[in-house]
């Protein structure tokens, strides 16, 4: 897990909201991405628990949290515009922060994001 660059985290809040989590684990930092713009700062707690663990299993000894940045949901975080796209909007965020680009999408290009998600499941693969 340490030896990765970032770890990706879809988060379902109460079945009814898709977000996401980031844990960049060379910048040692954990940042929420929500397109309704909240923060589930009980989630990122949750996932710093949850790297302190690993360490504790994998290296011995405790993991220092002091050097870990929780981040909330920035306001330039792309938001939705209707009640039902936040799984496509997850979707495109950890899509765009895999392969390190700034997330530069919003609701008119949605349909867009819908057709590279359907052919990302067609081809088997990501699309570059």
């Amino acid at each position: 897990v340490f030896n990765l660059k970032y770890i990706v985290c879809p988060i379902n809040l109460d079945n009814l909201h898709w977000t996401s989590a980031v844990i960049f684990v060379e910048e040692k930092r954990i940042q929420y991405y929500d397109s309704m713009g909240g923060t589930d700062w009980n989630k990122l707690e949750g996932l710093l628990q949850y790297l302190k663990d690993e360490w504790k299993a994998k290296k011995g000894g405790e993991m220092n949290a002091d050097e870990w940045e929780l981040v909330g949901c920035s306001k330039d975080t792309p938001r939705q515009m209707n009640g039902f796209d936040c799984g496509v909007f997850t979707c495109m965020f950890c899509d765009f922060i895999s392969k390190d680009c700034p997330l530069v999408f919003n609701q008119s290009h949605i349909d867009q994001c819908r057709e590279r998600i359907a052919l990302s499941i067609m081809k088997n693969c990501a699309i570059e």
